[in-house]
């Protein structure tokens, strides 16, 4: 419990140094003044008044550029704030908050992200709000509205793909707004609203990575810092598994030796057994270095265990590309590589692991294990050759031999 003293001067000068973590010790005269410690020898004065639901903290400054006369004239002021309903604090983070420009956010919010936000993106994001939004960067973010929004995104030129990119960025750094309560509402969300609904609208059946943005949608996925939503997106890429078999697949069914993975209980009620094709290997062989303690090949924090879909590295795949996918894209995309690479359909229904025996002849048809592993390698190779059309090898690993 804090021990109870009498402020004065020289009192608070002699008040000892802890050896870790900090100390804290009331006023008699004014009792919700406090003088904090810390280990490092900083003294600051602290009104700190308990509502019965949470702390309520105003720091008023250090000893002994602030007296103790001072600091108990300003914590009589700031407890008369408290009780009217006032934060003092708050009020000063709501008034810098009023003017924090867009560009100035943008670069809170690349700080923020640190490491998990490449540099190639970081520049990318700069790009796509200076190009869209020059006129808003010495903006305060606190005065950008809905209509200005649906204005800028109706103005902006290019076509609706460019143009909804310049705003995803906008909209990301809104949404970092609305977590730092910066503002109350993301202006961006008129997009969306059923009156306008701006985004563009793709068609999500039909959708697939197309042939002539494989290449920069490959390097794109390579280049995610993110290591299992990397894999994820090449797992999806390279066996057509449905997003949520490779979200719930064990590393106890992953063989690396017969190179083979084995999703349980699959959407028609079977165990499904794919191959793991030379291009794939190596990344989950890194992938298992990182996880491969835990029962999941993708673990998360959800209720089951396991990752959700990274929605995030989707959307930076998507912003540095102008490519618009989803996981189920991919294995559409796989069914149309494999079909590119002449497989016969009973095979490719096979690899998807569809019902194949609801006819006669599908009835007869037992695939061999090494066709179906032939069949994987022939749409491996055709990946390959799209997302490097020089023939170069992308894979640079020390686990490719492994």
């Amino acid at each position: 419990m804090a021990e109870k003293i009498n402020f004065t001067q020289e009192r608070i000068r002699n008040l000892p140094t802890p050896k870790i973590g900090r100390v804290d010790y009331y006023d008699i005269k004014v009792p919700k003044l406090t003088c904090r410690v810390s280990s490092t020898g900083v003294k600051s004065f602290v009104v700190l008044k308990w509502t019965g639901k949470t702390m309520q903290r105003v720091t008023l400054g250090r000893f002994p550029d602030l007296t103790v006369n001072d600091a108990q004239k300003l914590a009589q002021t700031a407890l008369t704030d408290l009780s009217q309903g006032i934060n003092p604090t708050a009020e000063k983070r709501a008034e810098k908050a009023k003017r924090l420009m867009l560009s100035e956010l943008m670069e809170k919010y690349i700080d923020q992200k640190g490491l998990k936000l490449s540099t190639g993106t970081a520049a990318d994001y700069r790009k796509k709000l200076g190009e869209g939004f020059p006129d808003w960067l010495n903006k305060p973010v606190n005065k950008i509205s809905r209509e200005m929004v649906a204005k800028r995104h109706k103005d902006l030129p290019g076509n609706s793909t460019s143009r909804d990119n310049k705003m995803r960025v906008l909209r990301l750094l809104m949404n970092s707004a609305l977590a730092l309560k910066i503002i109350t509402e993301n202006p961006c969300d008129v997009l969306k609203k059923s009156e306008l609904d701006l985004w563009s609208k793709p068609t999500r059946k039909s959708r697939i990575i197309p042939a002539d943005s494989l290449k920069d949608w490959y390097e794109a996925v390579l280049q995610l810092t993110n290591s299992k939503a990397k894999t994820y997106l090449l797992l999806l890429l390279y066996t057509g598994l449905r997003a949520n078999e490779a979200l719930h697949l064990e590393w106890k069914n992953v063989d690396f030796k017969n190179d083979t993975v084995t999703v349980m209980d699959t959407k028609n009620h079977s165990n499904f057994t794919t191959y793991i094709p030379k291009q794939l290997k190596p990344y989950l062989r890194n992938l298992q270095e990182l996880t491969g303690d835990n029962i999941f090949v993708f673990p998360g924090d959800n209720a089951d265990g396991v990752m959700a879909i990274p929605r995030w590295p989707l959307d930076q795949v998507t912003l540095k590309t102008g490519v618009e996918f989803s996981s189920h894209d991919l294995r559409r995309t796989f069914a149309t590589i494999a079909e590119a690479s002449l497989l016969p359909e009973t095979i490719i229904k096979k690899l998807l692991n569809h019902i194949t025996d609801n006819n006669v002849t599908g009835g007869y048809i037992r695939t061999e294990a090494n066709t179906l592993k032939q069949a994987v390698d022939r749409i491996a190779g055709f990946i390959q050759d799209r997302a490097t059309p020089d023939g170069e090898n992308v894979i640079n690993l020390k686990t490719a031999t492994k």
